[in-house]
């Protein structure tokens, strides 16, 4: 439909809150980083093993990060360890979540450690000879830097402490943008197009997408729309709680190649690109998302007869004897359960949240895999194989293939189906 004074139509308006949600998701966690305690600009934060505060986490690397702040003048150096014999990559992002680099052996080969100096686009600061210079198209980024444990948590650590952030100077940096506090069961709806406060956000970082400026003046035009009256801020409400937010939980769960209950994101080897509809997604479900090169992620929230998954009854993945994970990917796999729809990690007696290629999970005498997904053991099946689910609630799966196989890549191989067991 189209509404009284405002020549946009409803899917207009729906795409433009999806469009501006994206910002609103990482000044969201910007703030709640940076309110932790410790925790500033320039400053990287050891993440404790099996721990991390936002959502759909890898707990099979010790993670570090930092909000990365920089001007004209000030750069700041990040300097990587040498890492051999196991995966690790220092991810940076921009202020919308779109990846400006991995920093690693496969991406950098010529330069895989060392010295990396942020600098703001355009700008000239002086930076050591020996720095790889990288820019940023704003003054923040966010760096998130994973190493893998890989059952050595001991040298795991070792390497993630290794990483340092030199400051050059001390930049003026400009606070996170107030923005109203909202959660993923109680997201924020019409407040997205609040003025003067949605024209700051516009404001406070670069987009790369080639349609930004075109989505932003739809974003501007709800805005007026919705400042002039009660009753339109209500209307723009009711779209947005009957019509966006829904539509961006079924984009979530229907994205990408479906296939036994799984989803998959192969197809995104470099960025976002202009799908603004797949960053808000994925700032949503999974802040920090990283590309296909890195990592596949197989997400499942149904089983395989297109029911949603529910702790109440049991699952199964079974991998052929031929087409286990681990043949499939140049560095590891992982399997982590998480509830919905906050997507964090689901508490258990056995404190057991993922499963792994080192997991020492009980293989059949044929070579294949079981791996069970239920709230209790089903009978039968090993506790070493068992992922905890939570009893009578809903859940989700993400499996992970961190640097893939080319077979992953071009889907010639796919996860199992989630079938569902007939419990007696």
């Amino acid at each position: 439909m189209i509404l009284t004074n405002l020549p946009l139509s409803e899917q207009e308006i729906i795409d433009a809150y999806i469009y501006v949600l994206a910002r609103y998701l990482v000044i969201r966690q910007e703030h709640i980083d940076l309110a932790e305690e410790g925790v500033d600009y320039n400053k990287i934060k050891f993440n404790e093993l099996g721990k991390a505060e936002f959502v759909n986490p890898n707990l099979d690397v010790a993670y570090l990060e930092s909000w990365l702040a920089i001007d004209e003048n000030t750069p700041v150096i990040l300097e990587v360890p040498k890492v051999e014999g196991r995966y690790y990559t220092a991810q940076i992002v921009d202020e919308w979540a779109e990846i400006i680099a991995n920093i690693n052996e496969r991406n950098y080969p010529q330069k895989p450690h060392g010295l990396f100096a942020m600098c703001l686009k355009g700008s000239s600061p002086a930076i050591p000879d020996s720095a790889l210079r990288i820019d940023l198209p704003s003054k923040k980024a966010k760096m998130l830097a994973r190493v893998e444990r890989q059952g050595d948590d001991e040298g795991a650590v070792q390497l993630q402490r290794a990483f340092k952030l030199i400051k050059a100077g001390g930049p003026i940096i400009d606070p996170a943008v107030a923005i109203p506090i909202f959660t993923n069961r109680q997201p924020i709806t019409v407040d997205v197009f609040r003025q003067p406060m949605v024209e700051q956000v516009l404001a406070s970082a670069p987009d790369a997408m080639t349609i930004a400026l075109e989505l932003q003046k739809s974003v501007r035009a709800v805005a007026d729309f919705v400042e002039q009256s009660d009753a339109n801020r209500e209307t723009i409400d009711v779209i947005i709680k009957t019509k966006a937010f829904p539509a961006l939980i079924q984009f979530i769960r229907s994205y990408g190649d479906q296939r036994g209950g799984w989803i998959a994101t192969t197809g995104k080897t470099t960025g976002f690109g202009d799908d603004y509809w797949f960053r808000a997604a994925a700032n949503f479900a999974g802040i920090w998302w990283n590309n296909n090169e890195e990592v596949v992620y197989y997400i499942g929230e149904k089983d395989h007869a297109g029911n949603e998954l529910n702790g109440s009854n049991a699952y199964v993945l079974n991998y052929e004897p031929d087409a286990l994970p681990a043949q499939h990917v140049y560095a590891y796999w992982s399997l982590t359960l998480m509830s919905l729809p906050d997507y964090r990690v689901v508490p258990n007696d056995l404190e057991r949240y993922n499963l792994n290629n080192i997991s020492g999970l009980q293989y059949e005498e044929d070579g294949s895999l079981k791996i069970y997904l239920a709230g209790e053991l089903p009978p039968g099946a090993p506790q070493s194989n068992w992922l905890p689910a939570p009893k009578g609630k809903p859940f989700t799966l993400n499996h992970r293939l961190y640097v893939p196989k080319p077979d992953v890549l071009s889907g010639n191989w796919y996860v199992p189906p989630i079938e569902k067991l007939a419990l007696q």
